[in-house]
């Protein structure tokens, strides 16, 4: 399994990006200078602060920068070539961020005039050569609102059917409705939804989701050492 390395000597930096690590279930560890880099370790998240260079390093602003501008190593790429961010509007917008259909994170912004702030943080954080914006076409006018807000950023912003994206209305979400209006094409297909769902496994069990792919990397990896 993948693993994310820490090499840092900004002590703030360190104790942001591990609890950030912890938070996204991103398996890491910490290392020094002195020691050598175990093999599973793809990445070297580093501070923007610190003046070592090392391969394989990323410096960063704080954990979530990192975070995002280490993703695509642990996927075994530089950069993703698609990126969708879909966003549900709303009081409180969800907000969903995929990767080469990949989600990689997906939450709930505490107001309308945050998204703005998420967005640009989102679109300087991750490495791509496409991006695009998906919102769905429900409640219009906190829909107008973050479409004016976004309207100056040099990325292209479609206005999606969001028909099926908040099935079913017992477990409704706002972060899981916009990881749905991310992957619309026309409409989303409500086969696509699972029968048998909770909150806790909702989205491992309708996307391909980034712990999925660290995990089945992993177990591809275990599988070929017992097979040699």
């Amino acid at each position: 399994m993948p693993r994310v390395g820490i090499i840092t000597s900004d002590f703030r930096f360190y104790h942001d990006v591990i609890k950030q690590l912890r938070l996204w279930k991103i398996p890491f560890v910490s290392l020094d200078l002195k020691g050598s880099i175990p093999d599973d370790v793809v990445v070297i998240l580093s501070s923007i602060r610190d003046e070592i260079d090392l391969p394989d390093q990323v410096k960063a602003q704080d954990g979530i920068d990192g975070i995002r501008r280490a993703i695509p190593r642990l996927l075994n790429k530089t950069m993703f070539k698609d990126l969708i961010i879909g966003i549900d509007p709303g009081p409180k917008p969800g907000i969903a961020v995929f990767g080469d259909d990949v989600l990689l994170e997906a939450f709930e912004c505490p107001t309308v005039s945050s998204v703005r702030k998420f967005v640009d943080s989102i679109s300087m954080s991750y490495s791509y050569e496409n991006i695009v914006i998906k919102i769905g076409n429900g409640d219009k006018p906190n829909r107008e609102i973050i479409i004016n807000r976004l309207s100056d950023m040099d990325i292209s912003i479609e206005v999606v059917n969001e028909k099926n994206t908040s099935t079913p209305h017992k477990i409704h979400d706002n972060a899981l409705s916009a990881a749905r209006i991310a992957q619309i094409n026309g409409l989303y297909p409500i086969k696509r939804i699972p029968v048998k769902f909770s909150r806790k496994n909702v989205y491992e069990k309708e996307f391909v989701t980034l712990k999925n792919v660290i995990e089945g990397t992993g177990a591809a990896e275990r599988r070929g050492t017992n097979s040699t």
